[in-house]
C-alpha cells in the first residue's frame, strides 16, 4: 500500500481514533528501497527501517546529498556490517539514507544507537555531530552509547535529505569477534525530549543491574583502606599489606564496571587504567597466598614470584603501548597484542600451583576455603580469558556463556565474576582473620616464655655479689633483644679472690637464653671441683657437644688470688685488656665444636692499681649509619685513658649496638685499701 494512503480522510478518522485509545502519536511509516518516509511522529518515535546504501573507504565527497550512489551496496542497518557481506572490515565506511518526515515539530532528533567505533554524522552536506574521534587523532570507548541530535525541520515542518555516516572501524584485537562494525541497531527518529529519555533508559538500566557490583566494590575498597591502616600500624605484617593491595585493586575495578558502562573511558585509558589495576590484583593475590601457605619463608617461591611478577608487568606494559596507539595497529602491532595477551593470560596458573603445593606444605583444613575460593576464581578467570582469544577463528561462544552464568533476582543481577569475587572477599577476610589470630595467640605464648626466659636470665646473671677484699668489680650487660646469648659469673672463693667467666653465645634470643641457662649450671657445679681455667673449659666443652645444634660458645675463665695472681684460658673469646693493654691469651677454638680440643692456660700477676677489662664481641661489632665498626681502635684508646666501664659500653651503643654487649672491670687495691665489689647489672632492650 502506498503512502499517501495515509493522507486520507478515512485513515486520519482511523489515526484519531488510535490516539484516544493508546494515547501516543503512532508515525505514518512507509519504506521504499532508498529512501525512509514518515509522518508526524508528534511524542513518539520509529526505527529508520529498510535498506541503506553501504560503501566501504572513505571520502568526503559522500556527505553531499547530491552524490550518486545508486552503484553502493545495500545493507540493513539493524545489524553489524561484520554481521552481514563485511566480516572483519576495520577502517573507514559511509553508510546512506534518504530520508522524508513531514508534519514534524521543531523537536525533531535522531537517535544513533552504539556504533563500532567513532562516527560523524551528516544531513544533506552539514555535520550534525560526532561520537569520539576519527582518525589522524582517533578517539573511541569500550563501549559504545546512544546518541541524540537535532533534525533540522524546514518552516513547513517537513525534514527531507540525505542523512549520511561516516563511520571509522578501529583494528580488530585479539579478542574481538568478525561480527562487529558499524551500525548495532537502526537509528530511531522522533521527539527529542523523548529520545533523549530513550537513550538514557539503557544506563539506568545498566546502573540498576549492576547496583550490587558497585556496593560490593565500595564494601572492599572500604576494607581494603581499613587494613592498610592496620599494616601502617604494624609494619611487619606484610599479610595485612598484600590483602591491602588486593582489596583496594579489586574496588577500583568494581567501579570501573560501573563507571565504564554508564559514563565511558575511552578505549586507551580504559585499558591503561584496567591493565594497571588487574595487574596490583593478581600479583598481591599471589603473595596474599604464598603468605598464607607458608611458602613465601622459601627462597625459590619468592625468586620465582619475582620473575613471574616481571615477565606479567612486561607483557601488560607492551600490551598497553601497543593499544595506546592502537588506530595505527598493523599485523605487526596485532601480533604483538595477541602474543602479550597470551602471556598474561596464562598468569593465573601461578594460583594453581601455589594452592597445590601450599596445601602439600600446610595440610590445615583450615586453608582449605580459601584454596578452593582461589582455585574456582582462577579457573573461571582463565577459562574467560582462554576462551576469548582469537574468538574471529575459533568462533568460540564460551566467553559469551561464562558472562551469561548467574543469578537473577528481580531488577538486579548476580554474575559469576560477582559471585566469585564476593566468595573469594569473604574467604580471605575470613582466613586472614583467623590467621593473625592465631599468631597473635602464638606471640603472647612466646613472649610469656620470653618473660620465664628474662626471669630465669635475672637469676643467672648477678646484681650483687659478696665483697671481695682487695678488689673492685664493675659489670655492664646489654642484650639486644629482650633475651641475650652473653653471660657472665662472679663466683667469690672462700680462700679469697674470685673464679670470673665472661662468655657468649652465638645468635640471641629465647634459644640463646636457654643455652646461658645450661652453662651457668654446669659451671657453678664445676666450680666445686676445680678452679683451674683449663679443666672448666674443658668439662664445659665436653657438656655443650652435640647440645647446642650447629652453634658455638665463646668464654674466658679467669681465677684471680687474692694476692693477685691470675690464672686465666680462651675458649674463642676476645683476649682482655690489662690497663689499655691486649693481654697474649692465645685463643683455642669455641666450645662445642670439638671434643678434642685443648685449652691453654695463661698465668700472671694483677698488680695494685691494675685495671684488667673483660668484654664479648657487642662492643667492637657496634656498627654506624655508614656501616663502619667501632673496632679494636677505638677500644684500646678508650681504655687507654682509663674510663669507667659504663662510658664504654654508652659509647658502643650511641655508635650503634647490634649484638648483646657485655663488660667488667676488675681493679686490684692494696690491702690497706679495702673495697666491696660492685656489680653495676643494667637490662635494657637496645632499640638499635
Amino acid at each position: 500500500m502506498g503512502c499517501g494512503s495515509y493522507r486520507g480522510e478515512g485513515r486520519v478518522v482511523l489515526r484519531a481514533l488510535l490516539l484516544l485509545l493508546v494515547g501516543v502519536s503512532l508515525p505514518a511509516v512507509c519504506a521504499h528501497a532508498d529512501t525512509f518516509t514518515a509522518h508526524d511522529p508528534g511524542t513518539g518515535s520509529v526505527a529508520i527501517s529498510g535498506p541503506w546504501q553501504f560503501h566501504t573507504s572513505d571520502d568526503m565527497a559522500w556527505a553531499n546529498p547530491g552524490y550518486d550512489d545508486s552503484h553502493w551496496e545495500q545493507i540493513r542497518g539493524d545489524d553489524t556490517w561484520g554481521a552481514q557481506t563485511h566480516p572483519g572490515h576495520t577502517g573507514f565506511a559511509w553508510y546512506r539514507k534518504r530520508i522524508d518526515i513531514t508534519g514534524a515539530s521543531k523537536s525533531l532528533a535522531i537517535l544513533m544507537p552504539p556504533v563500532d567505533d567513532a562516527y560523524d554524522l551528516y544531513w544533506n552536506g552539514q555535520k550534525l555531530g560526532s561520537y569520539g574521534s576519527l582518525p589522524p587523532h582517533a578517539k573511541w570507548w569500550g563501549f559504545g552509547h546512544s546518541s541524540v541530535f537535532s533534525l533540522p525541520v524546514n518552516a513547513s515542518g517537513n525534514a527531507r535529505g540525505m542523512l549520511a555516516l561516516r563511520v571509522w572501524k578501529s583494528p580488530l584485537s585479539s579478542t574481538d569477534a568478525w561480527t562487529i562494525g558499524g551500525l548495532n541497531a537502526a537509528p530511531i527518529v522522533g521527539n527529542g525530549p523523548a529520545l533523549a529519555m530513550q537513550a538514557m533508559e539503557p544506563r539506568y538500566e545498566a546502573e540498576r543491574r549492576h547496583l550490587p557490583g558497585f556496593l560490593m566494590a565500595a564494601a572492599i575498597f572500604v576494607a581494603g583502606l581499613i587494613t592498610l591502616l592496620l599494616y601502617l600500624r604494624e609494619r611487619t605484617q606484610w599479610l595485612f599489606l598484600w590483602l591491602a593491595v588486593y582489596l583496594l585493586a579489586d574496588g577500583l575495578i568494581g567501579f570501573r564496571r560501573l563507571d565504564a558502562m554508564n559514563y565511558g573511558l575511552h578505549f586507551a585509558g580504559l585499558q591503561l587504567y584496567l591493565q594497571f589495576i588487574e595487574s596490583f590484583q593478581d600479583m598481591s593475590l599471589w603473595l596474599l597466598l604464598l603468605t598464607l601457605f607458608g611458602l613465601s619463608d622459601e627462597r625459590r617461591w619468592r625468586r620465582g614470584t619475582a620473575v613471574l611478577a616481571t615477565i606479567y608487568l612486561l607483557s601488560q606494559t607492551v600490551d598497553i603501548i601497543v593499544l595506546w596507539k592502537w588506530q595505527y595497529a598493523g599485523p605487526g602491532m596485532q601480533w604483538a597484542d595477541a602474543i602479550s595477551t597470551a602471556v598474561y593470560t596464562m598468569t593465573p596458573l601461578f594460583i594453581f600451583f601455589i594452592v597445590g603445593f601450599g596445601l602439600a606444605r600446610r595440610k590445615q583444613m583450615t586453608l582449605w576455603p580459601v584454596a578452593i575460593a582461589a582455585f574456582l576464581y582462577g579457573a573461571y578467570n582463565m577459562t574467560f580469558q582462554l576462551s576469548s582469544q582469537g574468538r574471529r577463528y575459533t568462533h568460540w561462544t564460551t566467553a559469551d556463556r561464562l558472562l551469561a552464568w548467574g543469578i537473577h533476582v528481580g531488577a538486579y543481577s548476580f554474575s559469576a565474576p560477582f559471585l566469585l569475587d564476593l566468595m573469594l572477599f569473604i574467604v580471605l577476610l575470613f582466613t586472614v582473620g583467623r590467621h593473625q589470630f592465631m599468631e597473635r595467640r602464638r606471640q603472647s605464648e612466646i613472649e610469656l616464655e620470653v618473660k620465664s626466659a628474662r626471669e630465669v636470665q635475672h637469676v643467672l646473671i648477678p646484681e650483687e655479689t659478696p665483697a671481695i677484699p682487695g678488689f673492685s668489680i664493675a659489670s655492664i650487660y646489654k642484650p639486644a633483644a629482650e633475651v641475650g646469648g652473653d653471660f657472665f659469673q662472679v663466683m667469690p672463693q672462700a680462700e679469697g679472690g674470685a673464679l670470673i667467666i665472661v662468655g657468649d653465645v652465638s645468635g640471641k634470643g629465647l634459644k640463646a637464653a636457654m643455652t646461658v641457662s645450661l652453662i651457668v649450671g654446669t659451671l657453678r657445679t664445676m666450680a666445686d671441683y676445680t678452679l683451674r681455667p683449663a679443666e672448666i673449659l674443658q668439662g664445659l666443652n665436653r657438656r655443650l657437644i652435640g647440645r647446642i645444634e650447629g652453634g658455638f660458645v665463646t668464654c674466658l675463665v679467669l681465677h684471680l688470688a687474692a694476692n693477685g695472681e691470675a690464672t686465666v684460658a680462651n675458649a674463642g673469646h676476645l683476649p682482655p685488656f690489662r690497663d689499655g693493654r691486649e693481654l697474649p691469651v692465645s685463643g683455642s677454638l669455641p666450645l662445642g665444636l670439638s671434643s678434642s680440643v685443648v685449652y691453654d692456660e695463661l698465668s700472671f700477676r694483677l698488680q695494685e692499681s691494675e685495671t684488667l677489662t673483660l668484654y664479648t664481641d657487642g662492643i667492637i661489632e657496634a656498627r654506624n649509619s655508614k656501616g663502619e665498626l667501632f673496632g679494636f681502635e677505638r677500644l684500646s684508646a678508650m681504655l687507654a685513658t682509663r674510663p669507667e666501664i659504663g662510658k664504654i659500653v654508652d659509647a658502643a651503643e650511641v655508635f650503634g649496638q647490634e649484638d648483646d654487649i657485655t663488660a667488667l672491670s676488675i681493679t686490684r687495691h692494696s690491702a690497706s685499701e679495702p673495697k666491696t665489689a660492685t656489680v653495676s647489672l643494667t637490662a635494657q632492650i637496645a632499640t638499635a
